[in-house]
């Protein structure tokens, strides 16, 4: 069942030592798109490749700093669990077999709807997860494990979180600590003759983790309607709280029922709930950061709002369209040029009468919402997408439970990989000769080569995501007076508020508004 491949991991290295080529790799990596007759309109909707599979359904994505995947969920058949195994996936391979790797995890824990995050040295937290209590699952567990990409390593670490959490969230704070909340403690279960009953508990007290793995909770910030029991309407609040940090480094927190608060998470911890909501949402509908303080939020009845939390007041919230589909348990992805793809869901919910093959695309600066290519098999509940070094995004998993056991993925490739031409064929990519190899700090100037001149820069974090949630990805334009230069000077985000420590993706894009695959960079 488990293999390792050595000369996977020779490949792996060489990758980061010949950038160039590398890059046509990923160029070449569009025969795993299907051939398309002039005419096409993938240079305005994107196409996907190939559906192929997947040893576990990827209930679960984490972007590496070496551009590989982590994915965990489920075993080789698709049952619920995740303390078997887990895979790692190297794009750079393809989706052939030989691209993944199913490893033992050998930590005893299950990291099953566990919460995620990045340590600023691009090291994978997980956070509790699914425990059995009296031979029955979904109830929680308080272990912390730790993922490391130069092994591929999974290790259960000594110091556990002071409660227990499934489904929680965890956030990177500006110093690199992490703050957990949310998440379930105990399930409802009516008993047995030989199986006592239980009835449902949380976990509504966050915690900080020091990044000496050290726990402190923040008993003064204790809420069940933030982040416990329930929110105001009912809607689960511990149910993956969507959280991020705002520019004033404090979090933000938006509830599935409409409400916001402020959490400061010094000392002991101080919540504060701002006067103005939003319309409702759902646990199961995306939120996400696509620029430094302003969140795209995927509410009820296909409405999207922007929520602007740039100001020292209250947020700012303002129309974000209307989809043409209301989308239960589908997926927001920031892509390369900071437009927002939505894939899959139902408008009947984890369901297949009212399923979406069809995509989205969002333009942020006109708001609009337009109508893109369509994928081979639905995307429901456990499905995930994923921002790859290439600026394609890979979509995958779904299922246990049901309608389909997805074992499988599917990448999409964004309308500006193509020529614009009708033809179909992917567009000639610059590619990044030199950029800093070394972490670089906040507000630091840096140079850029590529092989063309370069009309833009962006910056994307490498994300984390699950249960239509990425909770680490965050989007940055780099400005440069020397645009149509073959070499630029940029500067790094202005703090650690707007940019948490740790790996993004650098993108250079040439005139033809074409990106390069990516440059991963450490800032810190």
């Amino acid at each position: 069942m488990f293999k390792r491949s050595l000369s996977a991991q020779r490949i792996r290295h060489l990758k980061y030592l010949l950038p160039s080529v590398l890059a046509l790799f990923f160029f070449l990596q569009g025969s795993n798109a299907p051939a398309v007759a002039a005419g096409s309109q993938a240079h305005l909707k994107g196409r996907f490749g190939l559906l192929h599979d997947w040893p576990v359904v990827p209930i679960a994505m984490m972007l590496m700093p070496d551009g590989r995947v982590i994915a965990y969920g489920t075993d080789t058949v698709g049952t619920q669990i995740g303390n078997l195994l887990y895979v790692i996936w190297d794009p750079s391979l393809g989706i052939e077999t030989n691209a993944f790797e199913t490893l033992p995890n050998t930590t005893l824990t299950d990291i099953y709807c566990a919460g995620q995050a990045h340590l600023p040295d691009g090291r994978g937290l997980f956070f509790g997860g699914d425990a059995f209590l009296n031979t029955k699952r979904q109830y929680a567990h308080n272990n912390v494990n730790i993922f490391d990409s130069s092994t591929d390593t999974l290790t259960h670490l000594p110091q556990n979180m002071t409660f227990k959490r499934w489904y929680a969230t965890a956030v990177t704070l500006p110093n690199g600590q992490h703050v957990v909340m949310g998440g379930r403690n105990s399930r409802d279960f009516p008993g047995t003759r030989t199986i006592p009953a239980t009835v449902a508990t949380y976990s509504p007290t966050p915690e900080v983790r020091a990044k000496n793995g050290l726990w402190r909770a923040l008993s003064s910030a204790t809420s069940d309607a933030a982040y416990g029991a329930l929110g105001g309407t009912g809607e689960e609040a511990w149910f993956y709280p969507r959280a991020w940090v705002n520019p004033q480094g404090k979090l933000f927190i938006l509830g599935h029922d409409g409400a916001m608060y402020k959490l400061n998470t010094s000392g002991t911890g101080t919540l504060s709930k701002y006067a103005s909501t939003i319309a409702p949402g759902l646990n199961s509908l995306p939120s996400i950061m696509y620029a430094p303080g302003r969140i795209l939020s995927i509410r009820d009845n296909r409405t999207a709002l922007v929520v602007n939390i740039s100001g020292n007041g209250e947020p700012a919230v303002t129309s974000g369209g209307t989809l043409a589909k209301n989308r239960q348990y589908s997926n927001a992805t920031v892509l390369a040029n900071g437009s927002v793809w939505v894939n899959g869901g139902s408008s009947t919910g984890n369901d297949l009468v009212g399923a979406a093959l069809d995509s989205e695309l969002w333009n942020p600066n006109t708001r609009v919402w337009k109508s893109t290519a369509k994928a081979a098999t639905p995307r429901l509940y456990h499905s995930t997408s994923l921002l790859l070094p290439d600026g394609s995004v890979i979509t995958g998993g779904g299922g246990t439970p049901g309608p389909l056991t997805q074992l499988n993925g599917q990448i999409y490739y964004p309308p500006y990989l193509f020529k614009k031409d009708g033809s179909g064929q992917f567009s000639p990519r610059p590619v990044i000769v030199d950029a800093p190899t070394t972490m670089i700090s906040w507000n630091q100037q840096f140079s850029i080569e590529a092989t063309e001149n370069i009309s833009r820069i962006t910056l994307v974090r490498i994300g984390a995501t699950t249960h239509a949630f990425n909770n680490e990805t965050r989007f940055f334009n780099l400005p440069t007076t020397q645009k149509g230069n073959r070499i630029v000077t940029v500067k790094t985000p202005a703090s650690a508020n707007a940019a948490p420590p740790g790996f993004y993706m650098l993108f250079v894009w040439n005139l033809n508004g074409t990106p390069s695959v990516a440059k991963i960079i450490q800032i810190g």
